[in-house]
């Protein structure tokens, strides 16, 4: 079952010697201060390695006459995935156009500067999509660029890492694991109070590390790469 927020907070406290809590005050000062410690380093968690719970399949359409569209879902945090090809010696993003899902066609993935620089020089090419661009300047929305521009409707299937929006609500579950969550939590905590050059605070964030490294280890055995780097 999953870890709530509540659940993983009350973890970090017991952990530190303080009092558990039945909900998140905004009044309280220091259980926010803790709640803003947990959502650091569940970020610093989550941009650490691509977690199988993190990963989302979007299905976006590209209407006729148009070279972009809005990723519903995902956020400024998103990421491709990408896998490793060995014939190709290289990695390759999993973006298909599945207008027909008989017979899906990868997408050839370019800097987004080159795609607008195409659909700037040839504005007329009506074809399918061949090549496409991540753009997330704009704030919270993601978009994907296609190049040549269609004349029909388009499906582009796109599979993101895509982290969790910061944690506000109580209930809500954590979906990264929380054993590292809690102990980086906790450490933090340790170092607030002027714990960083005790022995407990070096401890914690030893704890920290081979408790993220070890997670990692696993999530990555079992999507079947063990060549997963740790970023840590």
């Amino acid at each position: 079952m999953a870890t709530t927020y509540l659940e993983a907070l009350n973890r970090v406290l017991q952990l530190i010697g303080e009092e558990q809590v039945d909900q998140i005050l905004e009044t309280d000062s220091y259980t926010n201060l803790l709640s803003a410690f947990l959502n650091d380093i569940k970020e610093q968690i989550e941009d650490s390695h691509n977690w199988r719970a993190l990963k989302k399949t979007y299905n976006v359409t590209v209407l006729p006459y148009s070279n972009t569209a809005t990723i519903t879902g995902a956020n400024e945090r998103s990421r491709l995935v990408r896998i490793y090809q060995s014939n190709r010696y290289s990695e390759i993003p999993l973006v298909f156009d599945v207008t027909d899902s008989v017979n899906p066609d990868p997408l050839i993935e370019i800097d987004l500067a080159e795609l607008l620089y195409k659909t700037s020089i040839d504005p007329d090419t009506r074809q399918d999509p061949v090549y496409f661009a991540i753009d997330n300047s704009a704030g919270g929305e993601v978009n994907l660029n296609v190049w040549p521009i269609p004349s029909s409707q388009k499906t582009i299937q796109v599979t993101m890492v895509t982290p969790q929006e910061r944690l506000t609500n109580a209930n809500t579950q954590i979906y990264i694991p929380t054993r590292p969550l809690v102990v980086g939590t906790a450490w933090y905590a340790l170092e607030e109070r002027g714990e960083e050059l005790g022995v407990n605070a070096l401890f914690s964030e030893t704890r920290f590390k081979n408790a993220l490294n070890d997670a990692i280890s696993r999530d990555a055995a079992e999507q079947g790469n063990n060549m997963e780097l740790v970023s840590v």
